[in-house]
């Protein structure tokens, strides 16, 4: 394909991108091609005819100059006149690219687009193009399916049938490329561009993406597999792909065409979008510098009219100041004229009875602003400034004033100014007495509802305490609205004051009545109905005061003045506090008093049944209090703040709220004091309580208690004085619980029965538990305990419950548990019997206890399970939500305390631990005992009948039970004595597993497996001979008594070597070589009895063999074998000497294993 010429109409322009517009606008010399000159009239800028030099090269990429846009006057055109130009630079700027490309510059004076036939035809290409999508569109289903069925029509030839499929075949080309392929379809929807540019609407670019949609169901793949599935031949196939490709050329070329179209609109659409943006550009500039100029008018002028509006605002202060100045001087002068009618008349004035109008003012003389009950707050404003000026006057040297006559009237009318005064405010205060008496329901909702029947008047109090509030500050009002409260809304103060001045001289057994009546439920109905009443009436009287004591600065705007926050809030506030104070602490009359009342009824009966609903009582105030006063802080929060500065400025509503916060601070100052004198007195009397409790509980089971002993106080319950309300160092006098530790010398009389049926008993060790939980409930709800730390202080609640805990491990353990344990070791007896045992015993009868009775092990198993118990219940580390002292302590996060208690914990389970362990060491002692007893002198008490004397008479020495002769039959397994023994031993297991935990019966059954070891060893090294008879009879006494110890335990290597030694009393004496040393012969080769037990231990343990000595005319010498086995081996005999028996005990031969 040839190239296009530049010129041509057909070759598509290249846009480098958005032109710089900014310098345009400002002008610049173009050199022209042309020097032909012409105008275009007198009103419009003169075009020239000659064409840029920018033009020349590229029209399309060339920069629009704007002629138009130039020639307005920037500061002056209105927006229509520069849409206008910028119109007409559009439509100089396609001229000029039409005379371009066609080589005439007479274009550019008769250029029309609606007759240029390059943008015609472009147009008339588009529209083509949009019907023929918008026919493909329509048919695009007919079309798909078509390119499946067969042949239209039947008898068509091959040819025909070819034509017919290319047609097809052609019709979803065209349908894939114009609404598949994407790239015409969107040239066409671009096209738009250019339709808006030239008054379109634009709306090809939304039309095509719904095409893409209907298009997209085919692919270039199918379509070739299509192309290709009817062709039977080669020549039919290549006659197809012929045609296939002229149809994609014929649409390449058409689709060429198409986007070059649309990339001419969209060239244009852009030249114009930026000529007309720079119209806008330049009216924005000039909005922009009229914005400046304005602010900086206002910024000039608006420092002068704030000096003028402050000029006026202090003259305005200073004409108000005057007329105040002018008032206040002519009611002085009404005063002063009264005062000297008064003194020149000698009639006294009757003011009061005036003021009060008990004569009419007609007949008065005085001035009606006083008189008249309308004229309150206007007479009190009045009376205010007077008495002022009175004050300054009496503030300034007495030479001021040199005549005598102006002294004289200045007293007369300061005297007046005095009386009038009293008088009325002693009426105000009568009408807000009379007022407030008559009562009626609060109703806040509007000042109108005030004046209905049944309501208070509260829009009337709120006048007349404004009013009084200009009589020193509101005090005598202040007073006198709180008596009200308290006599008119509070009957059981007054009832009870005036019940104690009637029965101060009463009847004794009128009392002694009322104290056994006492009853807590009733008490619990008071304290509830007396709370219940205080919370009700303060909140509703908040309510009152939020709305009448506050109204002084409201009303001050009225009268010229300004809002003061702080005054009213210091009003209210104090009216609030005034009545708090009254109604909580007053001490003849208040809640506490009433508490006092009721707590000195419970302390008149005197005994422990009184102390415990004292303690109950403590804490229902407790509760009752917490809870009233939790409630008047809510009410003070809602009902202080009225809704009109709620709603107003945020500076009187922050300055409210920080009033209300300084109420609520002396709130908790009021609970801080009402809690503190009840927990001094709690604190004490639960600790003795406590005591009592825990002691009375032993005494009931007729357990004896030894005599109080005074120890070191205890430094955890002395720091509990200081959360008790104490003050500082008075620690020292919190109640300390003498020690008083259950008789061990009667507990020892008691029995093991009677002590698992006493001090022992389940019931019996779970009851201190339950008071100590009782005691740690009354004491977190008393102090409070929560993990934030509010409902009370945490460190005093830390330093109670540590106090409470220290003292349960006092009585607990050294009071209660260390005795027992004690008593139950000593009631062992570690000696055996004097005679030896019948052996053997009877299996169908009760075994023989060892010494150690089973009830010993079953109060060893209550007080362990006693412990953990105590853990349990009150530490309970591992029980969330259980609250106890662990979690009490935590949610404190008082970490000393919680050390310290930990510490206590530790220290009473280790004293406990150590007391236990000495008890059944006892244990192990007695049983250790009472085994020596049976198997040396039950076994040897049976060699004692005769077969001791024939044995001695053989062998010619005493041998014990296994030196039996051979060719004795074996008429029982197992020897008398170690056949009782394990029957015993296996008897005394049950009762020990059951009493302690796996790791300590491993410890304490190893321990007795060992000593069992030892006096069985010791006896054989040292008493008995073996002979191989005997050997068989030895070994499955030693396998008997090794079975029963390894019950428990997990070290029983000792017995192992036992066995092991034992084959030295079976083997023929040619055969203990190889026994000795090993099959080699080597003695150092570590193996045989020597490596596995040892040379000394191998060769005591062999010469106690019958055989090994012979009886002689010298005495016993050793057999012929054994000093030859010895020379052979080359090693002496240890028995030669003294034989050290500890040697060979367990323990070393653990070691030596």
């Amino acid at each position: 394909m040839e190239e296009e010429p530049f010129d041509s109409p057909n070759r598509p322009p290249p846009r480098p991108g958005a032109a710089n517009l900014s310098s345009i606008s400002e002008g610049r010399n173009e050199t022209t091609i042309m020097s032909n000159t012409s105008s275009s009239g007198d009103d419009g800028p003169v075009i020239s005819p000659a064409i840029p030099e920018s033009y020349a090269h590229d029209p399309f990429a060339a920069e629009p100059i704007l002629e138009h846009l130039r020639h307005l006057n920037a500061d002056t055109a209105s927006i229509q006149q520069l849409l206008h130009a910028a119109d007409a630079d559009v439509h100089l700027h396609s001229a000029r690219i039409r005379a371009v490309l066609d080589n005439d510059p007479a274009i550019i004076q008769t250029y029309d687009p609606t007759t240029d036939e390059a943008y015609l035809e472009r147009s008339e290409r588009r529209r083509q193009n949009e019907d023929e999508i918008r026919r493909l569109d329509e048919e695009c289903d007919a079309i798909l399916r078509l390119l499946d069925v067969g042949p239209s029509r039947t008898q068509m030839t091959q040819s025909e049938v070819l034509q017919e499929r290319l047609e097809r075949w052609g019709r979803a080309l065209e349908l894939y490329v114009w609404l598949g392929g994407g790239g015409a379809a969107d040239a066409i929807g671009a096209g738009g561009a250019g339709a808006v540019a030239e008054g379109g609407d634009g709306s090809g670019g939304g039309r095509s993406t719904a095409l893409k949609k209907k298009g997209g169901q085919i692919d270039l793949l199918t379509l070739l597999e299509k192309l290709c599935e009817g062709c039977s031949g080669e020549e039919e196939l290549s006659e197809a792909l012929s045609q296939a490709s002229q149809m994609c050329t014929a649409l390449v070329d058409e689709t060429s065409v198409a986007v070059r179209d649309c990339t001419e609109d969209a060239a244009d659409a852009e030249d114009a979008y930026h000529i007309r943006l720079e119209a806008h550009s330049i009216l924005s500039r000039r909005a922009v510098q009229s914005a400046e100029a304005v602010e900086e008018q206002f910024r000039t002028n608006g420092r002068a009219a704030l000096k003028i509006g402050q000029q006026l605002e202090m003259a305005e202060a200073k004409r108000r100041q005057c007329e105040s100045a002018a008032v206040l001087i002519r009611r002085w002068w009404t005063m002063e004229n009264l005062a000297e009618q008064e003194a020149t008349s000698g009639e006294e004035i009757r003011v009061d009875e005036e003021v009060r109008g008990a004569i009419p003012s007609s007949a008065g003389r005085m001035d009606p602003l006083y008189t008249k009950p309308e004229n309150g707050l206007e007479a009190a404003k009045a009376l205010k400034m007077l008495r002022t000026v009175v004050k300054q006057r009496s503030s300034t040297p007495s030479g001021a004033l040199v005549d005598k006559q102006s002294t004289r009237r200045f007293e007369l009318t300061s005297g007046l100014i005095e009386r009038t005064s009293k008088a009325l405010e002693s009426r105000l205060l009568s009408s807000f007495s009379g007022i407030y008496t008559r009562g009626g329901t609060y109703d806040f909702s509007s000042p109108e509802s005030a004046g209905r029947t049944g309501r208070l008047d509260w829009v009337a109090l709120r006048e007349l305490a404004e009013a009084l509030t200009y009589f020193d500050n509101g005090r005598s009002l202040h007073k006198r609205y709180v008596q009200m409260v308290v006599f008119s809304r509070f009957p059981e103060f007054t009832a009870t004051k005036n019940k104690k001045a009637r029965g101060g001289g009463g009847n004794d057994d009128n009392e002694d009545a009322n104290e056994e009546e006492f009853d807590m439920d009733a008490t619990r109905s008071k304290l509830s109905s007396l709370f219940h009443r205080v919370c009700e009436v303060c909140t509703a009287e908040f309510q009152l005061i939020a709305h009448v004591f506050s109204s002084s600065a409201e009303s001050m705007p009225l009268g010229g003045g300004t809002y003061d926050t702080l005054a009213m809030d210091a009003v209210t506030l104090r009216v609030a506090r005034a009545l708090l104070q009254r109604v909580i602490s007053d001490p003849r009359s208040g809640l506490q008093a009433r508490i006092d009342d009721i707590l000195a009824t419970i302390d008149r009966r005197g005994d422990f049944d009184a102390g415990a609903k004292k303690l109950d009582t403590f804490v229902i105030i407790h509760e009752k209090a917490a809870v009233l006063f939790s409630l008047l802080k809510d009410a003070a929060r809602e009902h202080l703040l009225p809704k009109s500065v709620s709603e107003g400025d945020s500076s009187s509503a922050a300055a409210h709220n920080r009033a209300v916060s300084s109420l609520l601070q002396f709130l908790t100052t009021q609970e801080i004091a009402l809690s503190e004198g009840h927990r001094r007195g709690y604190l004490n009397l639960e600790l003795r309580m406590l005591h009592h409790e825990c002691c009375a509980n032993l005494d009931n089971i007729g357990a004896r208690l030894s005599r109080p002993i005074q120890v070191a106080p205890d430094p955890l319950i002395s720091a509990a004085g200081r959360a008790g309300g104490g003050p500082s160092g008075s620690g020292a006098t919190v109640y300390q619980a003498p020690l008083m530790p259950l008789d061990k010398g009667g507990l020892k009389k008691m029995g093991f029965t009677t002590l698992l049926n006493g001090p022992l008993k389940q019931s019996v060790l779970r009851q201190p538990l339950i008071n100590a939980t009782d005691s740690l409930a009354r004491a977190r709800l008393m102090f409070g305990g929560s993990q934030s730390g509010t409902g009370g202080d945490a460190d005093a609640t830390a330093r109670v419950i540590t106090a409470v805990y220290s003292q349960m491990c006092t009585f607990y353990g050294q009071s209660y548990l260390f005795p027992i344990v004690e008593s139950l070791g000593e009631m062992l007896n570690p000696s055996a019997p004097s005679t030896p045992p019948s052996l053997p015993f009877k299996e169908d009868s009760p075994p023989h206890d060892l010494g150690v009775d089973g009830s010993f092990w079953v109060g060893v198993e209550r007080i362990h399970s006693a412990a953990k118990a105590f853990d349990r219940e009150l530490w309970a580390e591992q029980r969330a939500g259980s609250v106890r002292v662990f979690e009490i302590l935590v949610g404190t996060r008082n970490h000393t305390c919680l050390s310290q208690a930990k510490e206590r914990r530790v220290r009473f389970f280790q004293d406990l631990e150590e007391r236990g362990e000495a008890a059944i060491l006892r244990a192990l002692d007695t049983l250790s005992v009472h085994i020596q007893w049976i198997l040396v002198a039950g076994g040897e008490s049976m060699l004692a009948t005769g077969g001791s004397r024939l044995l001695h008479s053989v062998t010619g020495k005493g041998s014990g039970p296994y030196a039996v002769p051979s060719g004795s039959t074996l008429d029982t397994t197992n020897s008398p004595a170690v056949k009782s023994l394990t029957y015993c031993l296996r008897a005394q297991f049950v009762h020990t597993q059951a009493a302690l935990t796996s790791g300590s019966l491993s410890a304490f059954w190893t321990a007795l497996s060992m000593r069992l070891y030892d006096i069985l060893v010791a006896r054989l090294l040292q008493h008995y001979y073996i002979s191989t008879v005997g050997a068989v009879i030895l070994s499955r006494d030693v396998e008997a008594l090794r079975s029963v110890a390894m019950l428990a335990g997990r070290n029983h290597s000792h017995w192992d070597n036992l066995r092991e030694l034992l084959t030295l009393f079976m083997t023929p004496p040619d055969s203990l070589r190889t026994i000795l040393v090993g099959p080699e012969g080597d003695v150092n080769s570590g193996k045989g009895l020597f490596g596995r037990a040892g040379r000394d231990q191998s060769l005591v343990f062999m010469s106690r063999r019958v055989d090994y000595r012979v009886k002689t005319n010298q005495g016993m010498k050793k057999c012929q074998w054994v000093v030859d086995l010895l020379d052979d081996l080359g090693v002496y005999d240890p028995t030669d000497a003294q034989v050290n028996i500890a040697l060979y005990s367990a323990e070393q031969s653990k070691k030596g294993s």
